[in-house]
């Protein structure tokens, strides 16, 4: 029996058999898609939960205005007073918690999701933004207040099947509205809690930025919620799309032809 071997073809003298094996496929081994369902999953409930409680810390701001001696420098006697008094620091506690598991979640998910472009066929020399350098740049300062939404715009971009900038009329307008009231909202926060720390507002005066702080977090979370499921919904679909649709670069392997 005679066996040649040439690029991948066998050719026997005993029945005729050709035969390929084609070479591995770029999108199915180089660059393999994880899904971030998941995590986007964990990212919208911790939103959901940060949104409650954000709702529920508005007729908590306004306590004080009723209970004077919160805010006093006299020691809390009163059963109903020291109440109010828990109540509000231990949903002040859970908040903070709650906020820092929603920043790792959102994080982990942004990297996961930064990782998946190649997987759609963009080049890495392409990425702008790497998926480093997008989670890293909400911990430099004045990098923080514009390179992330860069980020996740051009995250959103780049998931798209053929997508290229110069055809892209851009994300839906909530993207810049949820930088923006992200923004605003963390600015609030830091203003609202550095001046209660002090005690240097009047009760009512705390319990009105209390009030505005918290709707400015559930619009915040309402709209984050938004740009991660728009997001998750678009790298879904181009990953079902690329592994449908894409054809390997190599040509076709010949037909297998059999003969006894």
């Amino acid at each position: 029996m005679l066996g040649i071997g040439l690029s991948g073809f066998a050719i026997r003298a005993k029945g005729l058999t050709i035969s390929s094996t084609p070479p591995h496929s770029p999108y199915s081994f180089q660059h393999p898609y994880v899904s971030a369902h998941n995590r986007a999953r964990i990212v919208s409930v911790l939103l959901i939960v940060s949104a409650v409680l954000s709702f529920a810390s508005i007729p908590v701001s306004i306590l004080p205005v009723f209970f004077s001696d919160i805010v006093s420098d006299e020691e809390i006697s009163d059963p109903e007073t020291l109440v109010v008094a828990l109540l509000q620091v231990s949903l002040g506690l859970i908040q903070i918690v709650i906020y820092l598991a929603t920043i790792i979640a959102f994080l982990m998910w942004l990297y996961r999701s930064c990782e998946n472009l190649p997987s759609f066929g963009v080049r890495r020399n392409t990425i702008k933004y790497s998926s480093g350098w997008a989670v890293g740049s909400f911990f430099i300062p004045l990098v923080s207040l514009v390179v992330p939404y860069r980020a996740v715009k051009e995250l959103w971009n780049k998931s798209l099947p053929n997508s290229g900038d110069m055809f892209s009329d851009g994300p839906p307008g909530f993207f810049p509205l949820w930088w923006g009231v992200w923004l605003v909202s963390n600015f609030a926060n830091q203003i609202y809690l550095r001046l209660s720390w002090r005690g240097e507002l009047e009760p009512d005066v705390e319990a009105t930025l209390g009030v505005l702080t918290g709707i400015l977090d559930i619009l915040a979370a309402v709209l984050a919620l938004m740009v991660i499921r728009e997001i998750d919904r678009q790298q879904t679909e181009t990953a079902k799309l690329v592994r449908g649709d894409v054809k390997s670069p190599y040509p076709p392997p010949p037909p297998v032809l059999d003969a006894a």
